[in-house]
């Protein structure tokens, strides 16, 4: 089933509101000043019904320039637009700027409403849809039906239903599978149910007894009923105007601007990468260092622009552009904006943002930022994604990436782009191919050095290639990328998989010294001063390389065997344990390898560290036979 909101715009008195009244019978303004004055000075709602049972809400926009800000908080989301224009008016400034910003929040299609045709003669009426043709051309509404009523007389209005029904039966149906988004226009307190806020699910579907959080602030809340069109409803769906009942949240915890929406879905932020384009009708030019009005959903808030790749933005011109901002504001890529002067308050242009999350813009990097914000504004799903990783400085993490690309298929999205190989998983990170690579090169670079400045060690240490290369990750992201790579990792030391020990002749000569020392007393072996006694200087760097490689093992500080000496000293215990019904104790173990108690004990406990073995009570027993 759909769910369409249609919306209204125009200038002030052109009878958007008898329109409305006309079609469903509802009177959209609510407020006492609206009625004492005969215009519309907040938003006002309707619904009307459909063929099928389907009913359509409908939005009501004050049209005078006083309230523009109003008008703005209930364009957005609007499937259907009734452009309205009074007969005996005709084209006048409001209907140019509510047009204006419609086309800029990139409306889709509408129908043009000629109202108050009892007051003109046909003639007169012929010659305002000339005009209006002519004010709509190269606009989403150059095509759109005008329709002659009469909101006074009942002229037209059966007509404008059956042009409403079938431009609804064309219109596609809202994505009900992203998270829920509701941008909130009204907030009151309800006697015997408490907070209340309404506004229009611009995505995704919500039920009753869902929790909520409500950005920016991040407050939380559990939704206790709901209503659709004053009646309640256990789901409510994309398009249409709900009014949610919080427990959790008083009234002055939220406000008009703020948006309802599934935990963990927006990030809010305070700088936005945008594609800007400026208003063809003003006479001004924008220029970097403006300040201007900001307007998304029901948010306003002001900002400071600055173009990327030129100074100004003339009237007709589009480019991209950073915006800062000074609070946080909670939106994701591909959502509408308006911008307006600060002073004048005047419109002068619109867009889309591209970026929730960028750096700081430069001006020395403006060719690569603009690539960028190309890719991000025409590239397909995978590309943005990917160049969302890439603008995080290559690695992103997976939460931050769905936040700010909130599609039903992004599991899929990620796969296809893990199976083509443009990113890597790494844990709950993302990191580019590129990225990767250039890491790869870098950690490559850092060995040969390291293997050529250090040729006798096994290789360099992991914590110290980490502080070389991604200070700022987690050691566990770093091990894992680590294990992308074709490289050596052993004992914490990570070497290239050519990578080997190599001797001069006269280190050569000190290894064979200490080797031929240690095969004289296999199980008494000397001690480390002992051994550094065949040369000081070089001795202690060349037995680092024999534990490196494993040839020399060491029990305990101080103390190192042959490791022909521990394998042997193993059978020994093997062959002890089956002749002593599965256990051998200290003793025993010492007289069999003859040497002293200091020494056994020693390579005991070794293999009691290595699980080999295990103490029971005085004695041991093997745990394991290879």
């Amino acid at each position: 089933m759909k769910h369409i909101l249609i919306g209204t715009a125009g200038h002030v008195d052109h009878g958007k509101t008898a329109l409305i009244r006309a079609l469903t019978g509802i009177e959209t303004d609510r407020l006492q000043e609206e009625k004492s004055r005969g215009i519309t000075i907040d938003l006002g709602f309707a619904h009307m019904p459909l063929a099928g049972g389907e009913q359509a809400s409908i939005v009501d926009v004050p049209g005078h320039e006083k309230f523009i800000k109003n008008m703005l908080a209930g364009a957005g989301g609007i499937d259907l637009v009734l452009l309205v224009i009074a007969a005996d008016d005709g084209v006048m400034p409001q209907t140019r700027e509510h047009l204006s910003i419609l086309q800029l929040l990139q409306a889709k299609d509408g129908i043009i409403t000629l109202t108050k045709c009892d007051l003109v003669d046909q003639e007169w009426q012929d010659l305002i849809s000339e005009d209006i043709k002519t004010a709509v051309k190269d606009t989403f509404l150059q095509n759109a039906p005008i329709i002659h009523v009469s909101s006074h007389t009942g002229q037209g209005i059966d007509q404008l239903k059956q042009v409403i029904q079938e431009k609804i039966e064309n219109t596609s149906a809202k994505n009900i599978a992203l998270p829920f988004r509701i941008p909130v226009d009204r907030v009151f307190s309800a006697e015997g149910f408490g907070t209340v806020i309404t506004g229009t699910l611009i995505e995704g579907h919500l039920n009753q007894g869902d929790e909520v959080t409500i950005y920016p602030k991040g407050n939380t809340a559990r939704i206790r009923t709901l209503q659709v069109h004053g009646r309640h409803v256990e789901t409510a769906f994309a398009g249409q105007r709900v009014a949610v009942n919080l427990s959790g949240l008083r009234k002055e915890d939220i406000e008009r601007g703020h948006i309802l929406a599934k935990g963990g879905t927006i990030q809010p932020t305070r700088i936005l990468d945008i594609k800007l384009a400026a208003t063809k009708g003003t006479p001004r030019e924008i220029t970097t260092g403006s300040r201007l009005h900001f307007h998304y959903g029901t948010h306003t808030t002001i900002c400071k622009l600055t173009l990327i790749g030129t100074e100004k933005l003339t009237p007709g011109q589009e480019a991209y552009a950073q915006l800062r901002f000074p609070e946080e504001i909670a939106l994701k890529n591909g959502d509408s904006f308006i911008v307006r002067f600060y002073s004048p308050m005047e419109t002068v242009g619109g867009g889309t943002v591209l970026n929730t999350a960028p750096k700081r813009y430069k001006p020395t990097r403006a060719k690569e930022t603009i690539e960028s914000l190309k890719s991000l504004e025409k590239g397909d799903l995978p590309t943005q994604i990917q160049q969302a990783i890439i603008n995080q400085g290559g690695i992103a993490t997976l939460e931050e990436l769905k936040k700010r690309f909130p599609t039903p298929t992004w599991e899929s999205e990620i796969e296809t782009l893990t199976t083509q190989n443009h990113i890597s998983i790494i844990g709950n990170q993302a990191i580019d191919e590129n990225t990767r690579e250039t890491l790869f090169l870098k950690i490559t670079n850092l060995l040969k050095t390291y293997h050529k400045a250090n040729p006798l060690h096994q290789g360099i240490g992991k914590s110290e290639l980490r502080s070389q290369v991604l200070p700022a990750q987690k050691t566990a992201f770093f091990d894992k990328l680590l294990q992308l790579y074709n490289l050596h990792i052993q004992d914490g030391k990570v070497a290239l998989p050519n990578h080997k020990i190599t001797y001069t002749p006269e280190q050569q000569k000190i290894r064979d010294a200490i080797i031929n020392l240690l095969q004289q007393s296999p199980y008494t072996p000397p001690s480390i001063e002992d051994l550094h006694t065949t040369n000081k200087k070089l001795a202690p760097v060349v037995l680092d390389a024999l534990l490196a490689q494993g040839e020399i093992i060491s029990t305990e500080p101080g103390i190192v065997f042959l490791a022909e000496s521990t394998r042997q000293a193993r059978d020994i215990l093997i062959k002890l344990s089956q002749e002593n019904n599965g256990t051998v104790t200290l003793a025993q173990f010492r007289d069999a390898t003859q040497t002293s108690r200091k020494f056994a004990l020693s390579l005991l406990e070794y293999f009691d560290r290595i699980g080999f073995t295990r103490k029971i009570g005085d004695a041991r027993e093997i745990l394991r036979l290879d």
